[in-house]
């Protein structure tokens, strides 16, 4: 009886087949590293989308801002050609301003005007808790210097003498700040009133020493009795 013979499967077409299912595999990844690739740069271009439109929004919410601050300003300065029936009724509008601009955009202008119209309107709890604010959340030593001297003058209008120095003293340790001069005079003042004469001469004399071309020093200078 013959022997079967066997089919015998040449290392060539299984070298071929191979070779085949490799390609596929590659195809197969490539495509698929394709479909990746086509995602990622959805992402990317929809979060170039949404950036550009957060720069246009805060772009343009800077500008509400600073146009509601502005007309907030002229009503509490009184340069409008609008009457109003009594003072209050116009720092209200002008708060009212104010407090769109902060609501717009977050600066420490618009709460040391928030803060102004407190002030004159009477509140001073809230003219307080607002200059609080301001000093708390920014740095700026020439607002901050304005917002300190505020500060001690509404302490003085609730009849607190020792808060109003205390809050001089603070504009008096900031570098570089403005108003350090009028820190010191009014200090001197405050602790005049409170029978400290001797203090409030040292007060005096560091003004004269320290700021000697402030126009203050001739202030200070007669109440130390100087020609």
């Amino acid at each position: 009886m013959p022997k079967a013979i066997k089919k015998r499967v040449s290392r060539k077409t299984q070298g071929e087949d191979n070779l085949g299912e490799t390609v596929a595999d590659i195809r197969k990844k490539f495509q698929e590293r394709q479909s990746t690739l086509v995602y990622a740069f959805l992402i990317f271009v929809l979060i170039v989308i949404i950036v550009g439109a957060l720069v246009v929004y805060h772009r343009s919410s800077v500008a509400k801002a600073k146009e509601m601050e502005y007309e907030g300003y002229k009503i509490f300065s009184g340069a409008t050609a609008t009457q109003y029936a009594s003072p209050a009724d116009r720092f209200k509008e002008a708060l009212e301003k104010f407090k769109a601009s902060f609501a717009a955009e977050k600066s420490p202008t618009a709460l040391l005007n928030i803060a102004n119209c407190y002030y004159e309107l009477g509140n001073l709890d809230e003219a307080l808790k607002t200059l609080k604010e301001l000093t708390g959340q920014y740095s700026d030593p020439k607002i901050t210097s304005l917002a300190y001297y505020k500060m001690a003058i509404t302490f003085i209008r609730k009849g607190d003498l020792n808060s109003a120095l205390n809050t001089f003293g603070i504009i008096s340790s900031i570098k570089d700040a403005p108003l350090h001069d009028m820190a010191l005079i009014e200090s001197g003042k405050i602790l005049e009133s409170m029978g400290k004469t001797e203090e409030a001469k040292g007060k005096y004399k560091e003004l004269i020493n320290k700021f000697p071309t402030s126009p203050l020093v001739n202030d200070a200078n007669s109440r130390l009795g100087s020609p």
